[in-house]
């Protein structure tokens, strides 16, 4: 008797190019990894990315809290102003929006045990999965680019402070810190710092250019109206 099994659906062309940018972002992680986890390559790419960055954001060596909130701002900053340029967030929100309305609508009708509504609700989720995957795709290029800046930087701190005669700062919130290590985190201290900061300015940036765009396409919008009207 012949084994006649119903062949998978194709795979649409968005979630191919989706699985692709994936892939490219594991392999870049993965490299990141190796690099991070090799003295000698770490050593090579932060003394060599320290030649750039010491003169502009070193200090000298003096203050090291300093060169560490001043990385993490340019990180927020370098990965905040691409994501949010390359985001439909129009897009997403409508997006949003109808994936509550779905989730409701599916409750409600487990709920009232409605297996047609079930089953039309079930061949909807693929298109909206789509366009959500569309969404992230667009995201997630420039994270690939901006991903080298932040190993970079982060190598070349990881670098500066361990190259530093000492590791103890001060802060505004205590003295005596070892940057180096952590006593309430798993982490060391530098990194708590810089990514603190960095997700702060980029959560930051990421309100105050939302603000000043769509205030911009709201205004432009009812001066089309007016036009128009």
């Amino acid at each position: 008797m012949s084994d006649q099994r119903t062949p998978p659906p194709p795979i649409p062309p968005e979630q191919k190019k989706l699985l692709m940018i994936q892939s490219v972002y594991l392999l870049i992680s993965l490299g990141m990894l190796m690099i991070i986890s090799n003295p000698t390559l770490r050593t090579d790419i932060g003394s060599t990315v320290n030649i750039a960055l010491y003169p502009l954001i070193g200090f000298g060596g003096k203050y090291p809290l300093m060169s560490i909130i001043s990385s993490g701002i340019i990180i927020g900053l370098m990965t905040s102003i691409p994501r949010y340029f390359f985001t439909d967030w129009i897009k997403m929100g409508k997006i949003q929006m109808r994936m509550r309305a779905y989730n409701q609508a599916f409750r409600e009708a487990y709920r009232n045990n409605d297996k047609s509504r079930i089953q039309k609700l079930s061949g909807m989720r693929s298109k909206m999965m789509t366009e959500n995957q569309q969404v992230s795709m667009n995201t997630m290029k420039p994270l690939m680019v901006m991903t080298i800046f932040t190993l970079m930087i982060f190598i070349w701190l990881y670098f500066l402070v361990f190259s530093m005669p000492y590791q103890l700062i001060s802060t505004p919130w205590a003295t005596g810190i070892n940057i180096a290590t952590s006593d309430v985190a798993i982490v060391p201290s530098w990194i708590v710092i810089y990514t603190f900061t960095s997700l702060t300015v980029g959560y930051v940036v990421t309100m105050i250019i939302k603000y000043f765009d769509f205030s911009y396409k709201l205004r432009k919008e009812k001066e089309d109206q007016i036009q128009v009207g």
